[in-house]
This record gives structure tokens, C-alpha cells and sequence, in this order.
């Protein structure tokens, strides 16, 4: 028995309306297949593309947040580095002004030095000069410290390259500076080392006034005897004083001699350096005894008319390797306490 194959139709029912009749449609199996395909693969390739559509747009929002939190911490870095960029440019700015004051005190100090040497009578001929200008700016300074600090003008930016020229500037400067800071230092030292020896001579040379007063009655040399009123040589200087005015010794040194006679009076010898000694007459009370070491500006005696004097005074002499020579040379100054 043989079973033939026969094709199957599907049969479509349209009930329009329950008033009007049923419409039959009898079609092959095979279109129906065909028709359900092709209905279904439009479908699918829908609901792929929705699904790569919407894969694709969650991707891209990610990207877009990822980009964004991107440029905002590129935003902060390139702001932070702007900032420390410009508070750089400001720090070689207050740099540079700090290196220019600092030129200004360099000069200062040699100026000071050279004033140093001159003040110890020392050889300034190789000490720096001053710069007027620096000078100019120093008193510039000195004269608006005191006042409110105040700031104006147009702004006009920086660029890169002027920093960059001022820095260098500013280098050259410092570097410049440290060469005369070594050379300032060296210096200091020898001329500290020199104004200290200038100031142990002067501390051995007999250089202040022996009294208060700088009245002389009877100056070194020859005069008429006040005593004989013949011509006479004056070995030392008179200074009119009044009774028991102090009497100080003009520089450091060792007392040698104390005593009197009927010329000299009450009178005193002080040893000092190089040669030199001091006289000291006529005095009405001694104060120091031999052996004692006195210093520039010790009260020694008071004023008297001892000895051979018409009349209160002293009588001053400087003797130089034993010979006596004129005071006024030395006497280039009052008592260290005036």
C-alpha cells in the first residue's frame, strides 16, 4: 500500500462583523511558512540592531563620563600647573628684588669699610666705591620704610620669556654677588685685623688733652721767662686750669717715675710706646704710684702750682726717645668720655 504525499493548505477565517458573513481564504502550508519568515527575520534584525542600538548608546554614555571626569582632571591639572607656573614667574620677580636690595647692602658694606678706614686713617686707595645711584636707592628705602606701604599702576603682563630673561639676570646677579660677599669677607677680615692694630696705637699714642680746658698760657718753643723774663726754651705746654682740676694721662702705659722737686713740682713720667713718654708737672696732688699700669683717660693728679709756677696750671711735655718735642702734634683730641 503506497501513501501519497498531498500538500496541506491552511484556511484563514475573517469574521468581519457577527452580522455579515465569514470570508474564507485557503492557502498552501509553504506560503505560510514563507510569510511567517519573512515577518520574523525583519523582527529579529530589529530587536539585534535595538540591542547593538542600546549596547552602542550605554557604551558611548560611559565613554562621555569617562571623557568628562577626563577633561575636568585635565581642567584641574593644567589650572594647578598655570598656578604654579605664575606663582614661579612671582617668586623670581621677589627674587630679583630681594638680589637688587641685596646689591645695595654689598655696596653698603664696602662703603662701610672703606668709611672704617678712613676713620682708622688706614690705606682706602684699593677700597670699592660707592655707586651713587645704589646709594640714592638705599636712602630711597630708608625713607619709605616708615610710611604706608602703597601700589598702582596699568597692568601690563609678564610674558614668559621676560621671566625668563629676568631669572637669568637675577643668576648672573646673585652670582656676581657671591664673588664680591667672598671678596667683602676677606677684606673684613684684614680690615678688622688692621683698625685692631690702629686702635692699639692708638690706645700707646698720647693723642686726647691731658685737662678739661685747651687753654694754653705758654706754648712749646722759645718764649721770655715768666719767671727772669729772660729768653728761655719751653720744653712742653702750659694749660691754664683752675686748682685741683683732674689732670689724665693721653694714652695707655706704665707709670716710671712719681716725686718732686723745686723745679718740676709734684710730677709724673708715664712710659708708653715707641719711645714715647709723658711729663706731667706743678701738680698739687699725685694719684697713681710707680709701676702702675694706666690707661687713656685715667684721672693721675689734680692741678697745682708746684714747683717752679707763677700760678695754677700744668705743665704737659712729650719726650721722644728721651728728647722733648711739641705736644700739639698729639693733641688730636678730648678725654674718650666726652
Amino acid at each position: 500500500m503506497k501513501l501519497k504525499w498531498k500538500p496541506k493548505k491552511l484556511t484563514l477565517v475573517i469574521i468581519p462583523d457577527a452580522n455579515q458573513s465569514v470570508v474564507r481564504f485557503r492557502i498552501h502550508h509553504l506560503f505560510a511558512y514563507i510569510a511567517a519568515a519573512c515577518f520574523s527575520v525583519p523582527l529579529l534584525i530589529a530587536l539585534v540592531v535595538y540591542g547593538l542600538h542600546a549596547h552602542t548608546a550605554h557604551t558611548a554614555s560611559e565613554l562621555r563620563i569617562k571623557l568628562n571626569g577626563a577633561n575636568q582632571l585635565w581642567s584641574a591639572e593644567l589650572s594647578s600647573k598655570n598656578e604654579t607656573i605664575e606663582q614661579l614667574q612671582n617668586e623670581v620677580i621677589q627674587l630679583s628684588q630681594k638680589a637688587e636690595l641685596m646689591k645695595v647692602k654689598v655696596e653698603e658694606m664696602k662703603k662701610l669699610e672703606s668709611d672704617l678706614k678712613s676713620i682708622a686713617q688706614l690705606d682706602s686707595s684699593s677700597s670699592p666705591t660707592k655707586d651713587p645711584s645704589l646709594s640714592d636707592t638705599a636712602a630711597s628705602n630708608d625713607a619709605v620704610a616708615s610710611l604706608p606701604l602703597g601700589m598702582g599702576g596699568s597692568p601690563n603682563p609678564a610674558t614668559q620669556e621676560e621671566i625668563m630673561k629676568l631669572g637669568e639676570q637675577t643668576l648672573a646677579s646673585l652670582t656676581a654677588m657671591d664673588s664680591d660677599v667672598k671678596e667683602l669677607q676677606t677684606s673684613f677680615t684684614e680690615t678688622k685685623q688692621k683698625v685692631a692694630v690702629k686702635q692699639q696705637q692708638l690706645r700707646i699714642t698720647p693723642t686726647i688733652w691731658p685737662t678739661n680746658t685747651k687753654l694754653v698760657t705758654s706754648p712749646f718753643g722759645y718764649r721770655t721767662d715768666p719767671i727772669t723774663h729772660h729768653p728761655s726754651f719751653h720744653s712742653g705746654i702750659d694749660f691754664g686750669a683752675r686748682e685741683n682740676d683732674s689732670v689724665f694721662t693721653t694714652a695707655d702705659g706704665q707709670v716710671v717715675s712719681t716725686g718732686t722737686d723745686a723745679f718740676h713740682g709734684n710730677n709724673i713720667v708715664i712710659e708708653h710706646s715707641k719711645g714715647l713718654r709723658t711729663w706731667y708737672m706743678h701738680l698739687n696732688k699725685i694719684l697713681v704710684k710707680r709701676g702702675d699700669t694706666v690707661a687713656k683717660g685715667d684721672v693721675i693728679g689734680l692741678v697745682g702750682s708746684t714747683g717752679r709756677s707763677t700760678g695754677p696750671h700744668l705743665h704737659y711735655e712729650v719726650l721722644k726717645n728721651g728728647e722733648s718735642t711739641d705736644p700739639i702734634p698729639y693733641l688730636k683730641a678730648m678725654r674718650k668720655d666726652d
